[in-house]
Formats: structure tokens, C-alpha cells, sequence
């Protein structure tokens, strides 16, 4: 199988590549940053072929042979632009999957393209609902709003042109390579550099999953896809949850982590846009049974079992975020 992903210099990109190498498929991507300058691809750099474009500017030819594609690009978040303008956020979260999609139906082959949605961002919900794979979105910023956009954008594709598309919402996750603005690597990184960290939105909660646990959800989808494809296509997933499904507030999670690193300190600071709904942090269970069985999956590592194996990889590559 080949296999594009769009994004790949990033953390879900980056791990999906390692890991379809590692499967034997021939992997290549495409990202806006510099080969020489994609860290998190060091592993796998002789092995993938890189195309050095933005994911609008992707042709037929970049994209021949292809029979997946994982549009694993980063969208445009509401920090720090999004909050302020909506605009901007409009066009970087619509223009690239709008482009990909012309591209994907004119292709002769038909590729299969899987696009991993957000799963927090897209709630904006009474505190307490429990969410499945047939929950509307209903978001409460114009990040979540262009995540949702984006979902039936490919829905839309693929019931008026056939293009195969595989929506999964990905749940908040963590571990080795991780975005230095998602909040457990934040306050790894503020931990460990001994630094005072103000905790916005301290009694939300999320529900976190860490890497390996998306890595083996994306094998089992691939399976899938090559043996029963029938089955998931058009289909809305749920990749979210950890061993239990534990879920925790921001504070919650800022003491497990004080835990291994005593240095961590923090203050509580405001809400987040989105953080509060109707005057209550955030707070939701999942039940994702349909999507687990279908593709006999569950997750593995509890939060804290991915928590541990996260903080020793910081500790030892800490020099790539300072």
C-alpha cells in the first residue's frame, strides 16, 4: 500500500509515517516546513519520500499511485489567531481539505482519505453529556465550527462524488514528540524547567489518549480499509479515551504530573473561549463502543502508564523546546 499523509512533519504525521514504515507500506508526505528542519522525521527521513508544499498546493502527480491519504495536517487553532480572527481561521481550516478533496475526486485511482477531526473542539454541549459516533457537533468557537465544517465538507464529497472518505475524531492526545502547546507537555516542560505555570480553565475536563494508543487505532483502521473497506467508509469514528476512559479536569491532570516532577507550581488562571458552557467547565463521558468493536480496538495505556513514558522522553529530549 501507498500511503500520503499530509502534515507528516507534525506529531500525529510524523508517528503515522514511522509506524507505516515499519508495516512495510511506502510512505511518503507533504508539510511547510524544511526536511532538514523536521525534527520529529529524523527516524524515518531515508525512508519516506517528503514534498516540501503545502497541502492546497499538492498536484495529480505528487499524488500518483496513492492508495491512502491521512490529511493529518495542522489547522488553524483559536491561539493565538483564531480567537481574533475568525477570518483567518475560516480560510486555514477550509481552503486545504477543499483543495485536497478537487484533487482526490479527479484522481483515476480513487484513493481512500481518512481525516482525523478534532473531538473536544467540536462539543459544546450541557456538562455531563455522554458522547457517541451519531453526536452532532455543536462547537462554541470558530475553531471547533471549521473542525465541524471540514467533517461534512468530506461527508459531502464523498456522497456527491464517491470519494472515499473516513472521518475520525481524535480525542486530546499526549506523548514523546508532542506539541509544546498541548497542556501536558506544557506543564512537563514548565515542571521540569522549574518555571510558575498559570493553569487556564482548571476545572474543564478532557479526556486524554496517548500516542501509541492512536497508532494502533490507525492500524487497525488500515485493516480494515484493505480487507473490509465497505464497512468504514463514510463512516464517523471515535479515537478517543485511554485504559477506563479515565477523564480529568486541568487540575486533576496538573497533579498527576506533580507527581513525577515535585518542581511543577502553578496558579489557576481564567476559562478559555469554549471552556464554559452555559457558566460550567466543560465536562463529558464518551461511549465509543460501535467504533471499538468494529474495529477491535482499546486502549492500552492508562493515563498514567502514558503520562510516565511521556515525561522520561521529555526529559531526555527537553532541548528541542528551549
Amino acid at each position: 500500500m501507498k500511503v500520503h499523509i499530509t502534515g507528516v512533519a507534525g506529531v500525529l504525521g510524523s508517528y503515522l509515517a514511522e509506524l507505516f514504515t515499519k508495516m512495510g507500506f511506502s510512505v511518503q508526505g507533504n508539510d511547510i516546513v524544511r526536511i532538514d528542519e523536521a525534527w520529529r522525521l529524523k527516524g524515518v527521513r531515508d525512508s519516506i519520500k517528503y514534498i516540501w508544499k503545502a497541502t492546497q498546493d499538492l498536484t495529480q502527480e505528487d499524488l500518483a499511485g496513492v492508495d491512502l491519504i491521512i490529511d493529518a495536517g495542522l489547522m488553524v487553532a483559536d491561539r493565538p489567531m483564531g480567537t481574533s480572527s475568525p477570518e483567518f481561521t475560516m480560510l486555514g481550516n477550509l481552503l486545504p481539505p477543499l483543495r485536497l478533496l478537487e484533487l482526490v475526486r479527479r484522481i483515476p485511482n480513487n484513493p481512500f482519505v481518512v481525516y482525523p477531526s478534532s473531538f473536544n473542539s467540536l462539543y459544546g454541549h450541557p456538562p455531563g453529556t455522554t458522547f457517541t459516533e451519531d453526536t452532532l457537533p455543536n462547537p462554541s468557537t470558530v475553531y471547533g465550527w471549521t473542525k465541524g465544517s471540514a467533517e461534512l465538507l468530506y461527508l459531502a464529497y464523498h456522497k456527491s462524488f464517491g470519494v472515499r472518505a473516513i472521518i475520525t475524531r481524535v480525542g486530546s492526545s499526549f506523548g514523546p514528540r508532542g506539541r509544546s502547546d498541548e497542556l501536558p507537555h506544557r506543564l512537563i516542560i514548565y515542571g521540569l524547567l522549574g518555571r510558575p505555570f498559570k493553569l487556564r480553565s482548571p476545572y474543564a475536563s478532557r479526556l486524554w489518549t496517548y500516542i501509541e494508543d492512536a497508532g494502533s487505532f490507525y492500524m487497525k483502521l488500515v485493516e480494515k480499509i484493505m480487507d473490509e473497506p465497505d464497512t468504514v467508509v463514510g463512516k464517523v469514528l471515535i479515537l478517543a479515551g485511554n485504559k477506563g476512559d479515565r477523564v480529568v479536569t486541568n487540575v486533576e491532570l496538573a497533579e498527576l504530573i506533580r507527581r513525577f516532577i515535585p518542581t511543577l507550581e502553578y496558579e489557576l488562571g481564567e476559562y478559555e473561549p469554549g471552556e464554559l458552557i452555559n457558566g460550567k467547565p466543560v465536562h463529558f463521558t464518551i461511549n465509543s463502543e460501535r467504533t471499538r468493536k468494529l474495529l477491535n480496538w482499546q486502549p492500552q495505556y492508562t493515563l498514567e502508564e502514558g503520562l510516565t513514558r511521556t515525561i522520561e522522553w521529555f526529559k531526555q529530549n527537553l532541548h528541542y523546546y528551549v
